[in-house]
């Protein structure tokens, strides 16, 4: 039903692709250990997109639970860049969002290659405009349930040159700031439209670049819900 009435909405796109369920998860060392399972796009929008309320009344597992992959995208000249995702979009319009997507199961599964196939199809990124890639963190938006890889990617390319490869099929524009302790504090409390997993991004990336403390104070008013 809910596949139906969001497909009946003029504009909205949907394509029911197979996706990856977190089923669990736990840190061994320095590692992220994911259980894994399979869902699908269309599940996803049906219990998490539409009824994240069943994981009260029934538990976490009668959601779809796909596990997404964002990045906190950072361009060779020292800007953070996020997508400003777009009308056609099933979820989150016109919000401030990483470049991400989700897992999808293949064998083997690699995250990395994942989120380098991710930043082809939104960003048209060739291997050699990805500098480095590295996890930072796992995270739940809470408003629709789902879990999310957080990474950090740092780029080859330039802030204008990221800017001139966004694809118009998710994204009508893009978001980007600089990515220094005092503009990325600046802008995590400005009225700015950021998805729950973009501040979680921000806030994975502070961590990193700036140290804990930087982190601890940013996050607090999250907590808080101020």
């Amino acid at each position: 039903t809910a596949w139906q009435r969001t497909l009946a909405v003029p504009g909205v796109k949907l394509f029911d692709g197979p996706m990856c369920r977190l089923e669990s998860w736990r840190s061994c060392g320095k590692a992220l250990v994911l259980n894994l399972s399979r869902t699908s796009y269309r599940r996803f929008l049906g219990t998490n997109l539409s009824h994240p309320d069943l994981a009260d009344r029934l538990g976490p597992c009668a959601l779809a639970n796909p596990v997404g992959v964002s990045p906190a995208l950072v361009s060779s000249d020292g800007h953070l860049l996020m997508g400003r995702r777009n009308a056609a979009v099933a979820y989150y319009p016109h919000r401030v969002h990483p470049f991400s997507g989700a897992l999808e199961p293949r064998d083997p599964l690699d995250l990395f290659a994942e989120l380098r196939r991710e930043l082809h199809e939104e960003l048209h990124f060739a291997p050699e405009h990805i500098a480095s890639m590295h996890l930072t963190g796992i995270a739940e938006d809470l408003s629709i349930r789902q879990p999310e890889l957080i990474c950090l990617v740092h780029s080859t390319l330039a802030r204008d040159a990221i800017l001139e490869r966004v694809q118009p099929d998710e994204h009508h524009a893009a978001w980007h700031c600089p990515a220094d302790p005092t503009d990325l504090a600046r802008v995590l409390t400005a009225d700015e439209s950021f998805t729950p997993i973009a501040i979680a991004s921000l806030l994975l990336y502070g961590r990193l670049a700036f140290g804990q403390a930087w982190y601890d104070r940013q996050r607090r008013p999250f907590i808080d819900g101020d």
